[in-house]
């Protein structure tokens, strides 16, 4: 098949690393269909009915019919009776059926049982012919260029924060262990979890973790390495407890309100982690190496910005050649800025990322001063506290009693922002329209996931957790689609084990072969996590939250109408309410952006975030009418308006002038969530 064959086409909807930057598009389409989306494990049995259609049709696609696991064994159905059994025979939870606004879906009903949703799902996708599928179907086109294309959507950005961590951690933890993180965790991801689909990996905010945690330890002089161990058991042990208990159905207490915030700041935290490390080098004295980074800096920025926006040219190639460019905009930015590296590196000296050889861990300089130990010189081998991977939970350094307690309260911070996470990104990437057919699967994830922190961070790795919107863009990467149909209807979604394995495999690549790595330079990495963050908070690039703090700034007389977007478009309220709600967002935002200030305490701003939920349950209906809110905090209201590329491509295809496959290739996936 054409689409199997080329590798840009992987990226479906998606947008590379660079849409890490703009995840409340996606994230903002979830709530409205949590409620109505999936009906116990209805999207198999669509799944099944889509295919018994598709048999009777002519076709000239040759791609074998899905999968599709309510045929496959009855396990499926033990699992299905037992999401209907939860909620018909006292698994329901009253209080959250109160005041939760939308409904919660079945597959994340409680059984009553500890451990019963994790088992109901291991029950369902570990049956025989299910786990024999889930390896056949990977050995395909669709699988090997859906991996390419994940792996260059995160490869580039989990570098660039390994770097901030380096920074943040005066060299306690590295790229070295943001890369062994990511390849363990998830390949066991994706080998031992009933959904292997979600992609895990060090976020930014699990980088400000890490930062935070060192402050804290530095506060409290105590062993970093300890403190990061008590505080992964703690964060391991409540998410297995989550997803023992079936404590997940709570995501639906989760609205656009807080999500738009958290991405808003969680971008604002890359291009300061950018910004900062730019900065930095100015106070060294070394004043032609900081200028050439910062050139190096913008040059990145720049001509990633360029690329990523390459498919609103509508005048140059064509499209699929245009959305094929703006798919890999971060990893063609990188190669043009080394090759202007080495180009000038005859008149400047140019600062390259370094890495240890032989899968050797990051270790701490020798002194409070870092002196006799440089990590950006490659001085591995001389000065220096070397340390071996596993560091435990120091017992042995006198402070047990004051590491249990402090770690704990610690935890609990980070719990309750990899809930959110988390969640959202298997919601997201089960959605019913993704066109899966193997069933939904939420808790096993989460108890991987909690094992992986629980053990990891001994070994001085960071926390992990699945990314926005890496999950639902892997699964539109590898979807077969009826490219005679407008939209394109899915054939098949290639779901198995191969593919995400593949993509981490990748990933532990780099430790195997550091030296490649090393051909980046230092202020390279800076531009990713601007551009990272700037393509986050640029107008009408999917946040409505931004593109409403642009009107804020707009006269009334100038507000795109109503009559050109979504019937429940907010834009029908009067302005002033529109700019109030805004402004109570903002002022959210502020608050997190205060809790980053506090020293020691700066740990706890994921309470903030999570602090949202009872403000727009409790306060907001007190000023502001439940009209209001329906319009302000919709969600999927902007899902149904197109671009204006996808709009030209309709046209085209209803004329006969476009090719079906153009209009697989749009933009739709352009967001964020690190």
């Amino acid at each position: 098949m054409e689409e199997d064959s080329s590798t840009y086409e992987a990226a479906g909807d998606g947008a590379g690393t660079a849409a890490e930057a703009s995840t409340a598009a996606s994230v903002s389409s979830f709530i409205g269909d949590v409620g109505g989306t999936n009906d116990g494990y209805q999207l198999a049995e669509d799944g099944a009915s889509s295919t018994a259609e598709k048999a009777e049709e002519p076709s000239s696609s040759s791609s074998p019919a899905p999968f599709d696991i309510t045929t496959a064994d009855d396990s499926y159905h033990l699992a299905e009776d037992d999401a209907a059994t939860a909620a018909t025979t006292g698994g329901g939870d009253a209080w959250l059926e109160q005041h939760a606004l939308t409904k919660v879906p079945p597959a994340l009903l409680p059984t009553g049982k500890i451990l019963g949703g994790v088992l109901r799902e291991y029950r369902a996708r570990y049956a025989p012919r299910v786990l024999l599928s889930d390896w056949t179907d990977g050995w395909t086109w669709k699988t090997k260029s859906a991996s390419l294309f994940m792996f260059c959507a995160t490869f580039a950005s989990t570098v660039a924060l390994g770097e901030v961590a380096f920074r943040e951690t005066e060299g306690r933890v590295g790229i070295s262990e943001y890369l062994m993180l990511q390849s363990v965790a998830g390949m066991a991801h994706s080998l031992f979890s009933a959904c292997p689909m979600p992609i895990l990996r060090p976020t930014g905010p699990i980088t400000a973790f890490m930062g935070d945690l060192f402050g804290l330890s530095s506060y409290l002089d105590v062993n970093y390495y300890s403190l990061l161990s008590w505080v992964g058991m703690w964060v391991g042990l409540g998410l297995i407890a989550i997803a023992a208990f079936d404590l997940s159905r709570y995501i639906v207490l989760c609205t656009r309100f807080l999500h738009e915030i958290y991405a808003a700041f969680v971008c604002t935290i890359y291009i300061a982690d950018g910004i900062q490390g730019v900065v930095e080098r100015f106070s060294s004295g070394q004043w032609d190496q900081a200028f050439f980074a910062f050139y190096l800096a913008l040059s990145c920025v720049l001509i990633a910005l360029l690329t990523y926006y390459f498919d609103r040219f509508h005048l140059l190639f064509n499209r699929r050649w245009r959305h094929a460019l703006s798919d890999y905009a971060v990893p063609i930015a990188v190669l043009i800025c080394i090759w202007i590296s080495y180009a000038a590196e005859g008149n400047v000296q140019v600062e390259r990322l370094s890495m240890p050889r032989n899968f050797q861990p990051t270790y701490p300089p020798s002194n409070e001063y870092g002196e006799g130990y440089s990590y950006l010189n490659s001085d591995f081998e001389s000065g220096g506290i070397k340390r071996s991977w596993y560091q435990g939970l120091g017992f042995g350094d006198g402070d047990g009693l004051k590491l249990f307690f402090v770690s704990l309260g610690a935890a609990i911070p980070i719990i309750s922002l990899f809930y959110i996470d988390h969640l959202f990104s298997c919601l997201l990437g089960q959605k019913k329209e993704l066109g899966l057919t193997k069933g939904e699967y939420y808790h096993s994830s989460m108890l991987v996931t909690g094992l992986c922190n629980l053990i990891l961070p001994s070994f001085g790795m960071p926390f992990v957790t699945a990314s926005l919107p890496h999950s639902p863009q892997f699964t539109k990467a590898l979807t077969d689609y009826d490219k005679t149909t407008s939209p394109p209807k899915v054939i098949k979604v290639h779901e198995s084990r191969v593919a995400p394995f593949v993509v981490y495999l990748l990933c532990f690549f780099g430790l195997v072969f550091p030296a490649i790595l090393e051909l980046c330079p230092v202020g390279v990495v800076n531009g990713i996590l601007a551009f990272v963050g700037l393509q986050g908070i640029l107008p009408f690039t999917g946040n409505q939250f931004i593109d409403r703090c642009v009107l804020l700034f707009t006269h009334p007389s100038e507000f795109p109408t109503a009559s050109s977007q979504e019937p429940s478009s907010y834009l029908k309220l009067p302005w002033y309410r529109i700019h109030l709600y805004t402004c109570a967002q903002i002022l959210c935002l502020l608050a997190c952006w205060g809790m980053r200030f506090t020293g020691p305490f700066a740990l706890a701003f994921p309470l903030v975030v999570v602090g949202f939920i009872p403000l727009r349950l409790y306060v907001l209906p007190k000023y502001f009418t439940p009209e209001e809110l329906e319009l302000l905090d919709a969600e999927g209201g902007d899902e149904g308006k197109e671009t204006t590329d996808a709009a030209i491509c309709k046209k085209e295809m209803l004329t006969g002038t476009a090719d079906a496959d153009d209009y697989l290739t749009l933009p739709v996936w352009r967001s964020w969530m690190s």
